[in-house]
């Protein structure tokens, strides 16, 4: 599942119950202070549902968190099975702000998995995220399986996206190639003059029989994403 939490102002009780009633293995947050994580975290603990957490900070933000908020902002990934491995690298450029992605490796129905998750750059500025592309697959270039999670501000029909199909990485939503196909992909995003596809699962030697799902929530300005994945 990925998720852009609108951090800082929606209600994380909330946004845990809506996580608790999809029940996803793994978990990609973005725009996601500290201290909601590990509120989320919390409550879903008490739901019955145990979660390991890492984070990707990209910058302490009190702007966006507030003097409770952790003083962290940036990226972070829950699972249900213990994270063995965890990292976070900050972009060379991140735009207007900071950016980043991290990654975990953790198990999933007994088999390695290598998961990561970002947050590229923001609207009009298209060269920048197209260079977080291409570092971001230049990290994940030695994995034969990775998912990719995240809040990539483009849509599919955008030029910096390339990168990602040429690294062989496909979209969860069987019905949303390249350019293409643009057409058909469910948007995702509340976004200037119109509704956007910039949330994605993208996956490297792994399928999603069934495809995405998209599930809208009042608690953000982005849909719920999730997959099931073979």
């Amino acid at each position: 599942m990925s998720w852009n939490l609108h951090a800082g102002g929606e209600d994380v009780s909330a946004q845990a119950r809506e996580v608790a009633r999809l029940r996803p293995q793994v978990i990609g947050f973005q725009e996601a202070c500290r201290a909601d994580v590990k509120e989320i975290q919390s409550q879903l603990k008490r739901m019955g549902l145990t979660y390991y957490v890492a984070y990707g900070t990209v910058r302490g933000d009190r702007w966006n968190c507030g003097l409770w908020g952790g003083n962290a902002f940036g990226q972070a990934v829950l699972s249900a099975t213990p994270i063995v491995e965890r990292g976070n690298q900050l972009y060379s450029q991140g735009g207007t702000e900071e950016r980043g992605y991290m990654w975990v490796r953790t198990t999933v129905n007994g088999k390695t998995t290598w998961v990561y998750n970002t947050h590229l750059a923001q609207a009009g500025q298209r060269t920048e995220r197209a260079r977080q592309v291409a570092e971001l697959t230049r990290a994940t270039r030695s994995r034969a399986r990775a998912v990719i999670l995240g809040d990539f501000n483009a849509e599919p029909q955008y030029a910096e996206l390339g990168g990602m199909w040429s690294s062989r990485f496909r979209d969860a939503d069987p019905d949303c190639g390249r350019a293409e196909n643009y057409p058909a992909c469910a948007p995702t995003a509340d976004a200037n003059p119109r509704r956007k596809k910039f949330d994605y699962i993208w996956l490297r030697g792994i399928a999603a029989p069934g495809g995405n799902t998209v599930v809208g929530s009042p608690h953000s300005d982005h849909d719920m994403v999730y997959a099931g994945l073979r």
